[in-house]
């Protein structure tokens, strides 16, 4: 009940109570008694249209919960297929008429894809991360290059790497990009490895909508003779939130390759530019 309801009640009861001097003609002892009464019926009625309204209010059911708005909706997790991984296809033929082929004998471990990795790739933290391998195969007597330990090892990987956002990625770009520059310096990975020196050091390259830079190293190790070495080149390739790492070793006395192909005399294009123009679609798949 009400408050305007409980004053109606009230002023009805009050209506009721004789307002008049004239004496009744009840006896004297009766009418305080009848007025008594009648306030005790006043009280009562009072009493229960509280207690009603009480009751009522501990009953009355909860407001609804706001439904949750669709700014605290996570966003779906991305995450990486086969789709997102170069294929030999996608590679361009190697120099002197050879061709791309997947190779797996005697693949590097993801723990030193690079000689210049100092910590397995799990440390750069990414949510998923899948690789490949590649070789450049030749008819015989048609090899560019000399003999070496390549020739029963892969040549090319390529490593794509997914984060949890984009700059989750762009962090772990700059990590790998520190392991290449202090490569030269960092002693502890280089046991049996003689005359490291940087080829180049990091240079962007065309990658549009990613960016990517590649830096490539040149050392001895084994049975390298004279003036042949291994070439080693890096390339990080980023789009959003993930990355692609590709690295390419070749044997040689001298670098025939060249990132700038537009150069006078500047040599062939460098097979990393065939590895990160791969990376592009494949990241975007």
């Amino acid at each position: 009940m009400s408050q305007d309801e409980i004053v109606t009640a009230l002023a009805r009861l009050a209506q009721n109570v004789p307002m008049t001097t004239q004496p009744p003609t009840v006896s004297v002892m009766e009418r305080p008694r009848r007025l008594l009464r009648r306030l005790s019926v006043a009280a009562v009625l009072i009493a229960c249209c509280l207690v009603f309204a009480q009751c009522a209010w501990l009953s009355s059911p909860s407001a609804p919960a706001p439904e949750p708005s669709e700014n605290t909706v996570s966003p779906p997790v991305r995450t990486i297929s086969n789709a997102n991984v170069i294929k030999a296809a996608d590679l361009p033929p190697p120099i002197g008429g050879g061709k791309m082929i997947t190779y797996t004998r005697n693949a590097r471990s993801l723990d030193q894809l690079s000689i210049c990795q100092p910590q397995p790739l799990t440390t750069l933290g990414a949510t998923a991360i899948k690789s490949r391998s590649f070789k450049s195969r030749y008819s015989p007597g048609n090899r560019p290059f000399p003999r070496s330990s390549l020739d029963d090892q892969p040549d090319s990987y390529a490593v794509v790497l997914q984060f949890s956002d984009p700059t989750a990625a762009q962090r772990a770009k700059a990590l790998y990009d520190s392991w290449v520059t202090s490569c030269e310096a960092d002693a502890d990975l280089h046991a049996g490895i003689r005359n490291l020196s940087p080829s180049f050091s990091w240079t962007p390259v065309a990658a549009d909508p990613a960016q990517a830079e590649v830096s490539e190293v040149r050392y001895q190790q084994g049975g390298s003779s004279g003036r042949n070495a291994f070439y080693e080149s890096v390339g990080l390739t980023v789009l959003e939130d993930r990355m692609m790492i590709t690295v390419h070793i070749f044997y040689n006395d001298e670098s025939v390759y060249s990132l700038n192909t537009d150069e006078e005399e500047g040599g062939f294009a460098h097979p990393q530019l065939g590895l990160v123009g791969a990376a592009v679609p494949r990241l975007s798949a």
